[in-house]
């Protein structure tokens, strides 16, 4: 197991108002709008709603490969492991054995992290040659950082739930939240300084910032529902994130300092793990 070295995060802030943009980009997400767990893209204005896997398995957490032509998802079928497919999804792939959750794509194309429960790997979705990456208990949800020389993850090493960025190169884990409640489910900005979590911390899950040192906490959401999963937009404009303040999980959008914030998606059956598409120039 790799070494734990400590980053102590403090201080809130409240959004700032700003001028609404309009949001632009697309989304890969989960949604059980059908009877099933499926995985489907929609546009950041609501619009091009489309379904991509249609399998009687459940498929959860997608993501999208860096050239924006692929997806990789959970499905049990019986038992939890990763796929990958074209966005019709056809040409499917299983790159990963069960028991795997969580998959996120690396910058370049060459791997996929994804957590076991105890373990975080990656893999080579075109050999399934994998790696072991980190030992720990309850670790969860890896997102590659925008230079791809990082992973952060969650894990409940100190005992709760935390956010800890991998080193690729040193192996050095640095921990980047240190709080008695949960903070878990972080995603990068797209500049790499930032990470954007779920926390517990006020008494209910909200979505918060950090500087990946562990500074410069700001609290985004302030809502006595679930607000959690969230995911920072390739532009750095928007954050997109999940919500139950509608009565069911929906898929929600705001700017990046918390304020205008919009609903996506609308349905009875929940919306999760939303996903930004990638800026990809061939």
């Amino acid at each position: 197991m790799l070494a734990l070295v400590a980053v102590a995060a403090s201080g809130t802030a409240r959004a700032k108002d700003c001028t609404c943009q309009t949001p632009s980009g697309t989304l890969v997400f989960s949604s059980v709008r059908d009877g099933n767990s499926d995985i489907y893209t929609i546009e950041a204005d609501g619009t091009g709603l489309r379904r991509v896997t249609t399998s009687s398995a459940r498929e959860l957490e997608p993501c999208w490969s860096p050239d924006a032509a692929r997806v990789a998802y959970q499905s049990r079928r019986p038992s939890w492991a990763i796929y990958t497919s074209d966005l019709d999804g056809l040409d499917e792939v299983r790159v990963a054995a069960p028991l795997a959750w969580s998959p996120s794509w690396s910058p370049d194309g060459d791997w996929i992290a994804y957590a076991t429960g105890t373990h975080m790997y990656r893999v080579d979705p075109t050999r399934d040659s994998q790696e072991l990456l980190v030992a720990a208990p309850l670790i969860g949800r890896p997102s590659w950082s925008p230079d791809g020389r990082s992973i952060a993850f969650h894990s409940s090493s100190d005992g709760d739930p935390e956010v800890y960025v991998l080193d690729l190169e040193s192996e050095a884990i640095r921990q980047v939240t240190e709080d008695p409640s949960r903070d878990f489910m972080a995603s990068w900005s797209p500049s790499g300084d930032r990470l954007v979590f779920t926390s517990n911390r006020d008494g209910d899950f909200e979505i918060y910032t950090v500087r990946i040192d562990g500074s410069d906490l700001q609290q985004l959401t302030f809502n006595e529902v679930e607000d959690m999963l969230p995911t920072w937009s390739p532009d750095g404009a928007c954050i997109a994130f999940v919500s139950t303040r509608d009565g069911n999980r929906e898929i929600y959008l705001m700017q990046s300092d918390g304020s205008c914030v919009t609903r996506l998606t609308t349905n009875p059956g929940d919306d999760m793990y939303p996903a930004w598409k990638p800026d990809y120039e061939s």
